[in-house]
Formats: C-alpha cells, structure tokens, sequence
C-alpha cells in the first residue's frame, strides 16, 4: 500500500487530476489525499473544495487547507510550502502528484523534493506564455516522473534534459471525466436558450493598465455583438480585481451572467453546447477542439500552445478591437458534433502507466546530456 498525495489549488486543475484520482481510488495498492488549497478555500471563488467532497468524501482522505488566505503571490506560495509540508509529514505521503504550472503546484513540488519524496507533474512539458512556461519547467526540474498531453510535450522534456523512459503520454486527461446531461435545476441556473463562454485571466507580465485596456475593450466588443455570454470570474492571479471591476459595469445586462466558478460537470455540459468560447484560458485550446465549440483567444496568454494548432475552429486575435468580425464568421459557420470515446482509452494507458516501479524511481535526478561531435566541444580561442 502506497499513500499518494495529490495537490490542488484551482477548478482548472482539479478538472485535470480528477480522472487520475478515480483510477488510482480504485486499486487496493493505494491510499489517496487529495491536498486542497488555494483558491479552492476562497468563498469568493466558490469554496470550491466542496466538489473535490462531493466527488470523492468517504472514498479518499480529502485534506483541507483553511489557513489559506489571499494575500500575494509569492506570501501564497511560501504559506503552501509550510502548509503541505506538515501534511507529507503528518500523513506519512511516499508519492505526489502535482499539476501544470500554477504556483500552488510550484510550492507542492518545493515541499515533496526537500522532503525527498518522489514527484510527478502531470501536463509537463506544455508551453503557454507569460511566466507560467517559467513555474512549469521550474516544477520539471524538481520532478521524477512525467503524465504529458501528446508528443511535442514528450520533446520539450528531452530538451530539458529528463529521460525518456520517465516521460509517459497519457492525453488530456480532463476528457475522461464523466459529464452527465444537464438537469433542470443546471437549466434553470442559466437563462439563454443559445449562449458563448467568456472566460478571461489575468496576464501576469502585463501591468494593470494594459489588462484594463483590454478587458474594456472585450466587453464593449461583446455587447455590441448583441449575442448572450455565460462569464466565468477569473483566477487569482496579479491584476485580478481589474477585471473583476469592469465585470461589475455589467452585472445588471441581461446578456452577461456571471458565475464564481461551476462544477467541472455542469461547465463542461454547458462548453459542449455553447456556440463558441472566447477569452484566454487553455479549455480553448485543450478542450473546445474536442467538441468542436469554436475559440477566438486573445491576447498572448497562450500563444506558445498554438503554435502548430491545425484547427479550423481555433481563432487567435492579439487584441480585442474589432472582435465582432471573428464572432460574424463563427456565427455563419455551421457547427458539428463528432465526440469520440476517451475515458475507456485513457484509463487503459494508465494501466500501462502505474505499474510498481512507477512508484520508486531514483530520488536522486540526473541531467540527461544531449549527444554532442566532438568538435563542437573544442574550447574557443581565448
């Protein structure tokens, strides 16, 4: 018996270790602590924790962090450095997995590596912009083993110098989740027949001044357009609350509706049904596609995820202005469903994937060296 821990700061990335956690809840080698933090904690956000306890309250040990609170980033990521290290120490964790690169998991991966216990990140080795390449491969380096989405994460992996037969392709986990119909009372909780997905983050190396310019911009664009949005509040990043006060301008027009945060299930239903999502999260880029929900993106949020997207759903603008030709041409557009099964797939790939040696490789972590000729190590002329 194995005792994992998983941590978790945000809706986004819980929607991502979800499927992991049900896999390995299921097999008797393991006992699994799900660590919930950061904006889970926050009613402002939606104490989403609350989801992580309904999925799974009675069938994991589900470990809170109420100390949280939201301060600034780096006082965030130096309280969940001491926070998860009492609970690797208190529950006796031998394996973590954390997610991505937000720094929650930054401040999980700290802890487990100075407390020599072995480490996965699962989505390595993506690229998005802003800092988060930086936190991501930050996190790569502290990390033992690897879950990636496709091959082209698989090969910046290699570049940062980690080994192959470390490196697993498990997919984007987050489409094997189970997604019920919705219910009437999901229905009810939205009052368009026919709506778009607005969800829109803060750029960290942007100053305030440009993310306000930007979220002005949007939003006159999208109300000119005349067409209904279902608006999901941004993450905590730097700048949030600017955003957050230009949502407030809108909160009394009938064609925006605002939520904190929805449950993964009832988000998901509502993407599969949207006429397009616009914005800047990766559920465009990641997700969308997969139900074929046309993205206009905005902004360099995550340019370095589309760099050799082949979508003709996929739309990527560097600035809002003029945003209604975008959504003219998606509108005209004729949107078809083709849903293909996932979860069977990616559960069989997990079989592959945890077997015991999994659980035990080498703590201590070598650089793997790139093959160079000989000659172009010759010193230089001095």
């Amino acid at each position: 018996m194995i005792r994992i821990s998983f941590l978790s700061g945000t809706r986004a990335d819980y929607s991502k270790i979800k499927p992991y956690i049900e896999y390995l809840s299921d097999r008797p080698d393991t006992d699994i602590f799900v660590y919930a933090t950061g904006m889970h904690m926050l009613a402002k956000y939606g104490k989403t924790y609350q989801e992580i306890e309904k999925d799974f309250k009675g069938r994991i040990h589900i470990v809170l962090d109420p100390s949280f609170r939201e301060t600034t980033t780096s006082q965030e990521t130096a309280h969940i450095i001491s926070a998860y290290d009492k609970h690797l120490t208190a529950d006796k964790i031998e394996f973590v997995f954390v997610h991505g690169d937000r720094p929650e998991a930054l401040a999980g991966a700290i802890a487990a590596r100075l407390n020599n216990i072995p480490l996965c990140q699962i989505e390595a080795g993506d690229l998005s912009g802003s800092i988060d390449d930086s936190i991501r491969h930050a996190i790569t380096k502290l990390s033992h083993q690897f879950l990636v989405s496709d091959k082209a994460a698989e090969t910046i992996l290699l570049q940062l110098g980690e080994e192959k037969s470390h490196i697993f392709i498990t997919g984007n986990s987050s489409l094997a989740n189970i997604i019920p119909p919705l219910t009437a009372a999901d229905k009810r909780k939205i009052p368009y027949d026919k709506y778009a997905i607005l969800i829109y983050h803060p750029v960290t190396t942007l100053s305030a001044k440009d993310i306000q310019k930007e979220v002005k911009t949007l939003m006159r664009e999208l109300d000119h357009s005349g067409l209904n949005y279902v608006v999901i509040l941004p993450n905590n990043d730097l700048n949030h609350r600017v955003i957050l006060d230009e949502y407030k301008k809108y909160t009394q027009n009938p064609r925006f509706c605002f939520f904190k945060s929805l449950p993964l299930e009832l988000f998901t239903a509502l993407l599969k049904q949207a006429q397009f999502l616009v914005g800047n999260s990766s559920c465009g880029i990641k997700e969308a596609p997969y139900y074929q929900v046309p993205c206009i993106d905005i902004g360099s949020r995550q340019h370095n995820r589309y760099w050799d997207l082949n979508l003709s759903c996929f739309h990527h603008t560097d600035t809002a202005q003029d945003l209604n030709v975008l959504i003219q041409k998606i509108i005209r557009q004729q949107k078809k469903k083709r849903l293909l099964s996932f979860r069977q797939l990616f559960f069989n790939r997990l079989n592959r994937v945890f077997t015991p040696d999994f659980w035990h490789p080498n703590i201590q972590k070598e650089f793997r060296r790139l093959a160079f000729k000989k000659s172009s190590l010759k010193p230089g002329r001095r």
